[in-house]
């Protein structure tokens, strides 16, 4: 009976620790100096034609896999810097982690997952400190809108989802290069440790707090695909650790709030058109 009642309560914290949601309350998050993080720079190639939308049977999503990789970033934790590897790019049509604002719970529907494997060839210069970490993921949530909201990232767009949606036994590619340069820049963000519960690695994860619109139709058109490649809504993406400290990059918290941002290359063609505007007025004038 004892060695029961001891299985019981082993059983009950395992599951205590599964995670599905991951609340991120930017009261009670933390910000020191001495556990200082900072995306600090990144050298990502563009998703350009002759990369193919994939199916990660594994980690429960669709999206890129790079041949060899798809550019690096410089992060920046305790004062030392580290280099990690973009190997793949993956969307889900759900999104694990929700926050707080003045107590009420904002959920996200969909997020952008980079995967990233530390560059243990970089030698940063100055402060060297062992991370013990080998892997790493950035989460980027999209939050649904109507179809017609201007606001709407046409990264889905750009990326063919559609096309792809409609035979997914052909290669289909982005019908323009992707700056992932541009999408990933330093941001409010939060970043703790946890194990993967996909890979079963100790992994950081940076969650940023500024999310995208994705419209109706385009989180339609992924969960169709999800129904027709039988995948598990229900994925969770890591497993709670003793380490239960989730840290911030900004000394406010309010700088954390959820708040929708807009992408560049959104509007690169109404740059375009300015530009063009602008030159066509000088020749007038002169």
């Amino acid at each position: 009976m004892k060695n029961l009642f001891i299985f019981l309560i082993i059983l009950l914290s395992f599951l205590l620790t599964l995670n599905d949601n991951l609340t991120l309350d930017p009261s009670e998050s933390i910000y020191y100096q001495e556990k200082y993080f900072r995306f600090l720079a990144n050298n990502y190639e563009n998703i350009k034609q002759g990369d193919y939308w994939t199916i990660f049977h594994e980690e429960k999503g669709i999206g890129f896999k790079a041949s060899k990789d798809f550019g690096s970033f410089l992060f920046v934790k305790d004062w030392s810097i580290y280099s990690f590897k973009l190997t793949k790019i993956i969307f889900r049509p759900f999104c694990s982690y929700n926050t707080k604002i003045n107590g009420e719970t904002i959920d996200y529907d969909a997020e952008l997952l980079l995967y990233h494997s530390i560059d243990n060839n970089y030698f940063p210069p100055g402060k060297r400190v062992y991370l013990g970490i080998n892997y790493l993921i950035i989460s980027v949530p999209f939050k649904k809108t109507n179809d017609n909201d201007p606001s709407i990232d046409k990264l889905f767009e750009f990326l063919n989802l559609r096309v792809y949606s409609e035979n997914t036994d052909i290669k289909v590619g982005p019908k323009k290069p992707i700056k992932l340069y541009q999408m990933i820049q330093h941001q409010p963000q939060y970043l703790f440790e946890s194990q993967d519960s996909i890979s079963n690695e100790k992994t950081l994860y940076l969650i940023f707090s500024q999310y995208h619109h994705i419209s109706e139709n385009d989180l339609g058109i992924l969960k169709s695909l999800w129904d027709k490649f039988g995948l598990d809504y229900n994925t969770k993406q890591f497993i709670k650790t003793d380490n239960k400290d989730i840290y911030r990059n900004f000394q406010n918290p309010d700088d954390l709030k959820s708040k929708l941002t807009l992408m560049a290359y959104n509007n690169q063609q109404y740059f375009k058109l300015k530009w063009i505007f602008m030159i066509i007025i000088y020749f007038i004038l002169v």
